[in-house]
């Protein structure tokens, strides 16, 4: 939306929120408390959750009882993995879910029930997830049992990658494959793999395991772009409250109009249609927003 071109003048303004509790918690009610991967021989399974190991678990999150921002909604069932049966699994701490999510499975062990109480800022944020009901700065609680876990994903391209310049040569590859006593067609692999013909393969080209730990400039830029996305989102969606005096959960041609008035500046019709698109007089949350709602936070959880 074309509110845009003022909301870093708004923005200024907006008071920063504060929450009852900015830290995870983790409360294991159920099962082992205690597990460790040190020991572990042979064809055993690892027993507790590390960063990037694929953990298998039932889940049930809800608004728990201590969220300020969201009153209404205490103790409402968000989603649940026992409603449709199956145990979803996933690398933790590679941002596939909420990142309080994240951080409060490390150190679980299979076969316990904990629960994470995860405030807003490491959940749903200032925007909340309106479509089911979740108001703003909601602080999260979710109830979850340890079905499985798995070692991470095996990276081949730094065991390949011998001068850790991240490209695969020619003589890399044929060392590894030696070393594993295995004979290589190195002309088809490279027939296969160097998209770009340059006589080495790169990251992105590697088609085999990886893992998570890409390039470090990857990784940063990674990281970089989703502290970006998030503080860009919740910049919008306090600028939308603050102009929403009443709220309602929508916009109106006054309140929008009072805005400009407190900055100095008169509302066009122009911007205003722009900002109406659908012509019913308010300007709810996803056409203010318009295209800046790119910034996700992973798969839902």
């Amino acid at each position: 939306m074309k509110s845009c071109l003022f909301s870093a003048t708004l923005v200024a303004a907006i008071a920063t929120l504060t929450f009852a509790s900015s830290e995870v918690k983790v409360v294991v009610y159920a099962g082992p408390k205690k597990c460790s991967n040190k020991k572990i021989k042979g064809d055993e399974k690892p027993t507790k959750i590390e960063p990037d190991y694929v953990a298998a678990l039932h889940f049930t999150v809800t608004v728990d009882e201590s969220s300020t921002g969201s009153r209404e909604s205490i103790g409402k069932k968000i989603e649940s993995s026992r409603d449709k049966g199956i145990a979803p699994s996933f690398p933790v701490g590679q941002g596939k879910v909420v990142a309080g999510l994240d951080q409060g499975l490390i150190g679980l062990c299979k076969g316990s029930s904990a629960y994470i109480i995860v405030p807003p800022h490491l959940a749903y944020g200032r925007i909340g997830k309106p479509e089911q009901g979740v108001g703003r700065d909601a602080t999260l609680r979710y109830d979850v049992e340890i079905i499985d876990v798995q070692p991470p994903v095996p990276n081949d391209f730094v065991k390949i990658d011998a001068n850790k310049d991240w490209k695969i040569s020619k003589d890399e590859a044929f060392s590894y494959f030696e070393g594993l006593g295995q004979t290589i067609n190195l002309e088809s692999l490279w027939k296969d793999e160097d998209k770009d013909g340059d006589g080495v393969i790169s990251w992105d080209e590697f088609t085999g395991p990886k893992g998570s730990d890409g390039p470090p400039q990857k990784q940063k830029h990674h990281h970089q772009q989703q502290q970006q996305d998030t503080g860009q989102v919740n910049d919008v969606a306090s600028l939308f409250q603050n102009i929403d005096v009443d709220k309602d959960g929508k916009i109106s041609k006054t309140e929008l109009g009072n805005m400009f008035k407190a900055l100095g500046q008169d509302m066009t019709d122009e911007f205003w249609t722009e900002s109406d698109p659908d012509g019913d007089g308010y300007v709810l949350f996803e056409e203010f927003i318009g295209s800046n709602t790119g910034a996700g936070k992973g798969e839902e959880l």
